[in-house]
């Protein structure tokens, strides 16, 4: 009888040990990149529907589960619920608790199983998206040993591969009125006291704007070159307005740089630290009014009269990259 004892407070002291050793977080991650913006790309992974009817890898696992919806698509506190008897699918809740920058948060409940955190990134690539679907499942004391003979990422990994398979086929095959310019995310920031070398400021049409940022773009940069003067951003037009039903800017052509440079034969202008909302646009220059509109769109909702000026970044060279779907041109609104 001893004997049994010993060998039991054995076992539970090498259990014990074990779960001291044992890892306190499970992290199973996998990626893909979809041919579609990032803001489109964010809209849809907030909408739970979208994830059940079209993505998600369970769903075929057992159609008739019982799933409801709880709050807005795109807002915090939307969350799915579903019930099944197939033990796989089991029951559960999913609901959105934040969304950070790049980043969208989600408690992710089983029943008898407790709260884990599945997420999503989703950064802009080659003009697309990459999108990486995660989850961390933090591990109860007691259950590390058991925890040390299973592999979750082998578990998991393939059903997130399936399920990421899905949604690149389910977006990249959306008929285009619903990739939509109102779908940009506008992004308010901080702007930084700035200082730009630049054309002359002028009043143009929309036909002579292309020629005058030809123009003067590269002859600006190569004044800063002989100069040995490094801009400390892209190429950037800056207008200072624009007549919607003249169609014709108040604007110029510019180069970033530091606040003491001076460049003989060029104008400079500075502008104030302040707020901007930020929109970054991928696509051909001539689409670019759509991002435009969605800021405006956004300074309507949320009160915002006025802006001091307007910048454009021309991040992508043109020459160097010919696909226009992969240009990508930041677009700032300085507000006053």
């Amino acid at each position: 009888m001893k004997k049994l004892l010993y060998v039991i407070l054995g076992l539970i002291g090498i259990y014990l040990i074990l779960a001291l050793v044992g890892k306190s977080r499970c992290v199973v991650e996998r990626s893909v990149v979809v041919n579609q913006p990032v803001d489109v790309v964010k809209k849809a992974l907030t909408d739970h529907k979208f994830f059940h009817d079209k993505w998600s890898p369970w769903t075929e696992k057992d159609p008739a589960a019982v799933t409801n919806y709880i709050g807005n698509p795109g807002e915090i506190g939307h969350a799915m619920t579903w019930s099944s008897k197939v033990e796989e699918v089991g029951q559960g809740t999913l609901a959105i608790v934040a969304m950070n920058g790049d980043s969208i948060i989600e408690d992710l409940s089983f029943e008898g199983m407790g709260t884990s955190k599945a997420y999503y990134i989703v950064t802009a690539k080659d003009g697309g998206s990459n999108v990486t679907w995660g989850m961390d499942m933090k591990i109860g004391f007691f259950f590390r040993p058991i925890m040390m003979f299973m592999n979750m990422d082998k578990m998991i990994g393939p059903d997130y591969e399936k399920g990421l398979a899905n949604l690149k086929k389910a977006m990249e095959s959306m008929p285009a009125e619903n990739t939509a310019s109102t779908t940009y995310e506008v992004k308010e920031m901080e702007w930084p006291e700035s200082h730009y070398v630049a054309a002359k400021r002028q009043i143009l049409t929309l036909a002579e704007m292309a020629p005058f940022f030809a123009k003067n773009f590269p002859a600006i940069a190569e004044a800063l070159g002989k100069e040995k003067i490094q801009p400390i951003a892209p190429p950037t037009s800056i207008y200072w307005s624009f007549d919607e039903k003249e169609m014709k800017g108040d604007l110029t052509a510019a180069f970033k740089v530091g606040s003491a440079t001076k460049l003989k034969g060029w104008e400079s202008y500075s502008f104030p630290a302040g707020k901007v909302l930020m929109v970054d646009y991928y696509g051909a220059y001539e689409k670019i009014g759509d991002a435009h509109m969605a800021i405006g769109t956004h300074m309507k909702e949320k009160g915002i009269k006025d802006q001091t000026a307007v910048f454009e970044e021309y991040v992508t060279d043109p020459m160097s990259e010919k696909d226009t779907a992969k240009w990508l041109t930041k677009v700032y609104y300085l507000l006053k």
